[in-house]
């Protein structure tokens, strides 16, 4: 099973690409405080080129063996300091993402809803939301087990983020439920998004565990212009359960 929608794929998060800076700028400081201090003495008369020339094995010693020790220094300390950043980063990312799809969580995508619907106010901009439902993820729980379940869940979430826009925000929003957010999106994107969901999960069925099942989605949107009506997830959750009164696997636009 290839890697879940959202999550980093090896060492290639911002905290590993910085590696090298921390640890180069400690070296390069390192390297620079011996030099910079030998300088200041030579100006200073503190050493005077005669005496230079005379010992200049003993300073040539005493400069090299000071700038490695303050740069191997400088080097380990930065490396420090970029694990601590690296940590930093590991721990805001897993605080806001859903840990078994990967996407964002409730409180991390709620901050991006609100964010978005202030901005689309402000500036008389489109904004849509969809609010996608697993259908039968219960039965299909009590027929084929739990881990089945949560294989289910894992093919939803990557169908939703390889359907979506690069400037889309995707999230697992409950048990079996998962919302996108699609800002300057019209209701005729968000559409064209939904059934490219829809055809999606009916060409690509969940294969896990040796057995294979076909998986549908019921999907209710919401958009705006400017500030919005209602907020747009109870709109589209009253769009969703219309659709889910008509029949699973379908969408349904909140009017």
């Amino acid at each position: 099973m290839s890697d879940p929608p959202g999550a980093r794929r090896g060492d290639s998060g911002p905290g590993r690409r910085l590696a090298p800076r921390y640890a180069a700028a400690g070296a390069l400081l390192g390297l620079g405080a011996p030099a910079g201090a030998f300088l200041l003495r030579m100006l200073s008369g503190t050493v005077v080129a005669e005496e230079l020339s005379r010992f200049r094995f003993f300073y040539l010693y005493e400069l090299i063996g000071t700038c490695l020790v303050f740069a191997a220094a400088g080097w380990i300390a930065g490396r420090r300091a970029d694990d601590l950043r690296r940590g930093r980063d590991r721990f805001r990312e897993l605080s806001e993402r859903d840990p078994l799809t990967g996407l964002l969580n409730v409180s991390t995508f709620r901050r991006h809803y609100e964010r978005a619907a202030e901005h689309a106010a402000a500036h008389g901009e489109p904004l849509a939301l969809l609010v996608v439902d697993v259908d039968g993820l219960k039965a299909l729980n009590d027929a084929e087990g739990h881990s089945f379940g949560s294989a289910v869940l894992l093919h939803a979430a990557r169908a939703l983020d390889q359907s979506k826009r690069v400037s889309d925000i995707a999230a697992r929003w409950g048990g079996d439920e998962f919302a996108l957010l699609m800002p300057g999106a019209r209701e005729d994107a968000a559409s064209r998004i939904s059934e490219q969901i829809l055809a999606r999960l009916r060409t690509e069925p969940v294969r896990a565990e040796g057995r294979e099942r076909a998986v549908s989605v019921t999907i209710g949107i919401a958009a705006c212009v400017g500030a919005p009506r209602e907020d747009l997830f109870d709109a589209a959750d009253r769009a969703l359960y219309d659709a889910k009164r008509a029949g699973k696997g379908r969408i349904a636009v909140a009017s």
